[in-house]
């Protein structure tokens, strides 16, 4: 890494996950951060590669389970009344379960 970066390569080591998780310039940086799931709970996952001064970002919630937004793209961003959603999930078109028999064209949900 030391050679190459004489060089002006731009490198870095390879580190194990425990390493880097532990890695005192990465905790300075608040490289990972802390995600709580639904259904997977509390973990650091590694944060964005690079920083930019005037737009701080960050995690803003968890990773999206299937169908978690089914809801809001229905009613607020389609426009589809209470009542249409209601007989959409009652027909089983949406939903928050994957249906592992069920076929879509050419492939099959497993």
């Amino acid at each position: 890494m030391y050679m190459l970066q004489k060089e002006g390569v731009a490198a870095g080591p390879v580190e194990h996950p425990d390493d880097a998780y532990n890695d005192p310039q990465m905790k300075e940086r608040g490289f990972f951060e802390t995600v709580t799931h639904p259904e997977c709970g509390t973990h650091r996952y590694p944060g964005l590669a690079y920083r930019m001064s005037k737009t701080p970002n960050h995690f803003r919630r968890h990773s999206v389970r299937l169908g978690e937004d089914n809801e809001y793209v229905y009613k607020e961003i389609l426009g589809v009344s209470d009542e249409e959603y209601a007989e959409l999930e009652r027909e089983g078109h949406i939903g928050m379960d994957l249906v592992p028999d069920l076929e879509i064209g050419k492939y099959k949900a497993e």
